[in-house]
């Protein structure tokens, strides 16, 4: 009852104005709810990657400690996991990114720069044999810049790596011959960084975290089409969700056919005396935002 409640308080209250940067207008996206993970040991989650198969939702954390696909499900109270599947691998784990494709999981690791395949029924993750060092990419060296978001054309059996920052990149890489067909930016400057990305019906969305930002690109002619923003809700004036937090932190992003989905890694860090106020949120749990998905996006 108290989510239904907070969310019409958010509907009404949320429907901001549009966002001016760098010359050029972008309509704010329309909050829906908000959700806090319910957490059962003390151990950070910090929510960095999420995916839906079927009617199921699964998503990853990226400490050492979080060797597991996640299924998760929702209550009056927040999102909780429901089921753990276990994944090995001999490197250690900072997982960024997760999609699905023809039955099987692919997920990319940030602190070894390695992408992974998992195979149905299996547990040990199979890292793909990408020719990075053909372009003169090597991920292994770039620590915490490195992969962030994976999205998969099934169609055309393309993925797309996004390097976060110094500097921000997309890579597209034929999943036939793990041969990396292009390497390119977007034009766009008004945020310096990629966070996660998701693709669907032709279209590359990117969650570009710092300016609170989610775009929509043709990858093809890398034309952006458009963006919306959520700032009102992550970094407003009164104060970002978490604090003492410069920087942006959603991590996670999901398109349903109504909304948008964008998860926040808050590192641990408490939860500001905004959030507490406006939102009702405590402690230092990780949150999933809800937007209403804008017609033709």
């Amino acid at each position: 009852m108290r989510l239904i409640i907070l969310s019409l308080v958010f509907i009404l209250s949320c429907k901001s104005g549009n966002s001016e940067k760098g010359g050029k207008t972008y309509q704010a996206l329309n909050l829906q709810s908000v959700h806090q993970f319910i957490s059962t040991d003390s151990l950070n989650f910090d929510f960095s990657g999420i995916v839906q198969k079927d009617d199921s939702i699964y998503v990853v954390a990226d400490k050492p400690w979080n060797t597991f696909i996640y299924s998760i499900e929702f209550d009056d109270q927040g999102w909780y996991v429901n089921h753990k599947r276990q994944i090995i691998s001999q490197q250690r784990f900072d997982l960024e990114a997760i999609d699905f494709c023809e039955g099987k999981f692919f997920l990319a690791n940030e602190y070894t720069g390695s992408v992974y395949m998992l195979n149905p029924g299996e547990i040990n993750l199979q890292e793909l044999d990408i020719n990075f060092e053909e372009h003169n990419l090597n991920p292994g060296s770039w620590k915490n810049a490195g992969w962030e978001g994976l999205a998969i054309d099934s169609q055309n059996e393309i993925m797309y790596l996004t390097k976060e920052r110094q500097p921000r990149i997309i890579i597209a890489v034929d999943m036939k011959s793990w041969k990396i067909q292009d390497q390119f930016n977007i034009p766009q400057t008004e945020s310096n960084d990629f966070a996660d990305a998701k693709f669907e019906n032709g279209y590359l969305y990117l969650l570009e975290r710092n300016g609170n930002y989610i775009t929509k690109i043709n990858p093809t002619t890398k034309e952006v089409i458009t963006k919306y923003h959520y700032r009102h809700i992550a970094s407003h004036p009164d104060g970002k969700l978490y604090e003492p937090e410069k920087y942006g932190m959603a991590e996670a992003l999901l398109l349903t056919e109504q909304e948008i989905w964008v998860g926040l890694d808050n590192n641990g860090l408490e939860v500001s005396n905004h959030a507490r106020k406006v939102y009702q949120l405590k402690s230092k749990e990780p949150v999933l935002l809800k937007f209403e998905r804008p017609e033709n996006f």
